[in-house]
């Protein structure tokens, strides 16, 4: 998205993330020299100076510091206010942008008086709506961190010209729970998650593997895998001779299933790997598996659903909430794949439909997903700078 904004009649574009891999190596640096990248590393002195205090060593109150420090803390560092007051007094700018997960960096946005005659937009990259979970992910919310967060996100849709979710599910929830949003409707746009055009090329060995798998990406939580899901994958293996790679991190429930040999050695865990593969990845899968909680109105969907739904059409989305194929994922994504609730049946006939019925593209173009993915972000920067 830097990339493009700079692009777009010549834009100067400066970036503060947290990312230590935005800018890429000094001698290899993913932008032109006019945009300036400021990396700041995650602090965690908050949550170290709580573990030497908690000399009962209690769960909960480690869990509560690390809840506090990933979202209410960060808007208050004078390291990050300090760095973004000085390069809107640099720059001058017409629109600032602050995209994130969860709600973090949206929020540095309140702490600036000097960005009130600035365009601001927040794009809620991941949304995780904190207040009035669906069950059972109520029991992650503690209630003081909740009705502060509340009130923050609140300021967020009364003072910012444009607000961003990635589907329409995650805007109808909070549409639900938050009234400042509904009062400040006009303000909504739905995009899907910005695609990276810096696609490459795994190793061989992954490659080979995707292949002739069925390829899960992005976290697979114990809410995520459910007992139809791992019922299907046992049939899937053990009737009708499919693998399943899984590429990022997996619940425990499903370690143990491996660790038992209940899925014998048809399933292989390659943990986590650059995102710039996850798009060639999904483009040679033999079909791509994506999951979300076996909930019903789920106001999540996976993090690498986008890069799944643009690079391919071979997948099976399986999902708590009964909905129509391709409503709240992205647009157009109703066109590809098939959509199937929380049920063995369902998702063993589906993940059957889609490896006999699309053959895998024996060369997929690297240069046509990194087109694609061009395409997308300039059409992303269009909507930011109306």
């Amino acid at each position: 998205m830097a990339r493009t904004l700079a692009a777009v009649n010549e834009n100067t574009v400066s970036v503060l993330s947290f990312d230590a891999e935005v800018g890429g190596r000094p001698d290899h640096s993913q932008f032109h020299d006019e945009i300036e990248v400021v990396r700041f590393p995650l602090s965690s002195a908050i949550q170290g100076i709580v573990r030497k205090l908690n000399l009962v060593r209690s769960t909960i109150v480690n869990r509560v510091a690390t809840e506090f420090t990933c979202n209410f803390m960060y808007p208050k560092s004078n390291l990050l206010i300090g760095a973004l007051r000085r390069r809107v007094e640099e720059f001058q700018p017409e629109l600032a942008i602050f995209v994130a997960q969860p709600f973090f960096v949206p929020l540095l946005g309140l702490q600036l008086e000097c960005l009130d005659e600035i365009r601001k937009v927040a794009f809620f990259s991941d949304p995780w709506p904190y207040r009035g979970l669906p069950s059972p992910y109520n029991r992650h919310a503690f209630p003081l961190a909740g009705n502060y967060n509340r009130k923050l996100i609140s300021q967020v849709y009364s003072n910012f010209d444009r607000v961003i979710y990635t589907n329409s599910s995650a805007v109808e929830f909070m549409l639900d729970h938050y009234p400042e949003l509904k009062r400040n409707s006009g303000k909504l746009a739905v995009a899907a998650h910005l695609a990276d055009e810096l696609i490459d090329i795994p190793s061989t060995e992954v490659v080979e593997r995707v292949r002739s798998s069925v390829v899960h990406l992005g976290d697979l939580s114990k809410e995520r895998f459910s007992p139809q899901l791992k019922k299907a994958m046992a049939q899937c293996i053990h009737s009708h001779g499919m693998s399943f790679t899984f590429i990022g991190s997996v619940c425990k429930k499903l370690k143990q299933s491996l660790e038992s040999g209940e899925f014998g050695n048809s399933v292989c865990l390659l943990g986590p790997l650059p995102d710039k593969f996850s798009r060639y990845i999904a483009s040679r899968a033999l079909a791509n598996l994506i999951v979300e909680a076996d909930i019903k109105d789920s106001p999540f969907l996976p993090s690498k659903l986008t890069d799944v739904l643009t690079s391919s059409d071979r997948w099976v989305f399986v999902s708590g909430t009964r909905r129509q194929p391709g409503v709240g994922i992205t647009p157009g994504g109703g066109e590809k794949g098939i959509c199937v609730p929380h049920d063995s049946f369902a998702i063993v006939d589906a993940l059957l439909a889609v490896t006999h019925l699309h053959a895998v593209n024996a060369d997929p173009c690297v240069g046509s997903l990194r087109a694609g993915a061009i395409e997308r972000n300039r059409n992303l920067a269009t909507k930011y700078l109306e």
